[in-house]
């Protein structure tokens, strides 16, 4: 006996997810060099941890390395 699969209803509308799909959109590139020790350290890293992707590895270090700095020197009133 098959199983039916129950579709359940989304509580989003569709042109909300489509205006936050846009917003993540990358368009902009940027390119960067690394030395042979330092792409041997991220090689070695990737396969010690099983990171496929190198490229979304480095975009999560860089945006968080920003993220929390930002955090760190937020200007407060006291």
């Amino acid at each position: 006996m098959a199983k039916k699969k129950s579709k359940k209803k989304k509580s989003v509308e569709p042109d909300f997810i489509r205006q936050e799909k846009l917003k993540l959109v990358r368009k902009y590139r940027k390119t960067i060099l690394f030395n042979e020790k330092e792409m041997d350290a991220i090689n070695r890293y990737c396969a010690k941890y099983g990171i496929k992707s190198k490229s979304a590895f480095i975009r999560k270090a860089v945006i968080s390395h920003i993220l929390i700095d930002m955090e760190e020197n937020y200007p407060k009133l006291f």
